[in-house]
């Protein structure tokens, strides 16, 4: 069974190229069984090649008595294999999404702070065939579609699962034979845990009906994969067309979105939320049609989406976006040439240069006559009751924002750029009409605005 187990693992390994060119892994450990045998099969593999860290993250949803248990086994295998270990305490509140996706998401989140920290390249998750066929079945039951039947991925960088073809009981049968022990999840037995359930009363009826049931899901996930790959080519294409970075979210046109298959169109909007979120966790078909359904609402109409995301339709786009990411309102920043200003994900930047080509001017840059600027220039939000110079005369702020279509939820986030005159330019939607360049200019004022993501 040991050298059955390596080979398959070896073989996946092989097959994801899970460790190319890593010095360097973390591996959430639990001490539980898949994590134990984790560890012993990658140091078997690879002894002392890969530097590995244990970490083990403490949800504060077990008693006393069980964490001091398995913080032990964990620093007593660390100990063993010359691994160094952490320890990393997580608070876990119950919410809208449940305790344990709540503790699953902020594990997560740990592992891969931890990771960034330490440069490590991969963190290796214990997850294993059985694992796979639980969050297949759970995954249909809920309604997520052909992707969530796609079930849990091999490789996900930085996440990768080694034991991901291993059968839990080829697990325990390897614990056994290297005399390894390992900690256990008591409440594994309740069947009040839906993912419980679907493995004590669910998976045993269906092995009933195929007793091939293992092999059976996992040559349809592969075919669902494969699938996948080909679509997710077209999608990429789709995306670029339809899609446009705003601020802290997207926009998508749904009307040119609704003239490509439907199963297009869903993985276009499922790519918004996996941009926005790291993953598709959580989203199911439902939160895809409430989505389309928003293209017939009125303009300013909200639904809000899983993780913090929601959605509004805005005229006629629909913006997606993350919950309370905006700036924060009254910001009053001092921009020095030479010196960028971050302010929230946007940073701007400013020059004096002595010439610029205004046929190469992008979106993001505007150019002033410094002689026409009274500084000092400050980067600011919008203020009630301003106005913008135009070529006859001045306009409400507010009724260039309405022209230019900017939705009111991203209003007060605007960045605008002025002078002791006033408005010089409302980044990316509008110049004031002054200090334009002209034949007698000797100093340009070039300012530019990127997003840090």
């Amino acid at each position: 069974m040991v050298d059955k187990v390596l080979a398959e693992v070896k073989e996946t390994i092989e097959k994801y190229r899970m460790f190319r060119d890593v010095k360097k892994a973390v591996i959430g450990f639990s001490s539980g069984p898949d994590s134990v045998c984790l560890l012993d099969v990658l140091k078997t593999i690879y002894g002392e090649k890969i530097k590995f860290f244990l970490v083990y993250i403490n949800h504060g949803l077990r008693s006393e008595e069980v964490l001091k248990k398995e913080e032990e086994l964990t620093a007593s295998y660390a100990k063993k294999y010359q691994c160094n270990f952490k320890i990393i305490k997580i608070n876990v509140k119950k919410g809208k999404k449940g305790i344990e996706a709540e503790a699953r998401e902020r594990r997560y989140r740990a592992l891969n702070d931890y990771a960034r920290k330490i440069s490590a390249q991969r963190i290796v998750l214990g997850h294993n065939l059985d694992d796979l066929l639980e969050t297949f079945f759970m995954n249909l039951i809920r309604g997520s579609g052909n992707i969530g039947l796609q079930s849990i991925p091999a490789v996900r960088l930085p996440f990768v699962r080694p034991l991901i073809n291993i059968k839990k009981k080829e697990i325990y049968d390897y614990l056994k034979k290297r005399k390894l022990t390992f900690s256990e999840d008591i409440s594994n037995l309740n069947t009040n845990i839906r993912r419980n359930f679907i493995r004590k009363k669910i998976i045993p009826q269906f092995l009933k009906l195929n007793p091939n049931l293992y092999a059976t899901i996992k040559r349809e996930i592969e075919i669902l994969h494969n699938d996948e790959e080909f679509l997710q080519n077209i999608v990429s294409g789709v995306f670029k067309k339809i899609v446009l970075r705003k601020g802290q979210g997207f926009t998508l046109d749904l009307n040119r979105l609704m003239y490509y298959n439907k199963a297009i169109g869903n993985r276009v909007i499922m790519k918004v939320i996996e941009e926005l979120k790291g993953d598709l966790m959580g989203v199911e078909s439902k939160h895809i049609e409430a989505l389309w359904c928003l293209n017939n609402k009125k303009s300013g109409k909200r639904i809000c989406l899983p993780y913090s995301l929601y959605a509004q339709k805005i005229f006629d786009r629909v913006f997606i976006g993350i919950e309370n990411k905006g700036l924060k309102n009254d910001f009053n920043v001092q921009l020095k040439t030479d010196e960028p200003v971050e302010i929230g994900n946007l940073v701007v930047s400013a020059e004096i240069v002595k010439n610029f080509d205004l046929k190469k001017k992008q979106d993001n840059c505007e150019v002033f006559d410094f002689s026409q600027i009274y500084p000092p220039l400050v980067l600011r939000n919008r203020r009630t009751g301003e106005v913008v110079k135009i070529k006859n005369g001045e306009k409400k702020l507010k009724e260039i924002l309405n022209e230019k279509r900017v939705p009111a939820n991203e209003r007060d986030d605007v960045v605008i750029l002025c002078d002791q005159e006033g408005i010089l330019w409302v980044l990316g939607v509008y110049r004031a009409y002054r200090a334009f360049i002209g034949q007698n200019t000797k100093n340009i004022l070039k300012v530019e605005f990127e997003y840090t993501n």
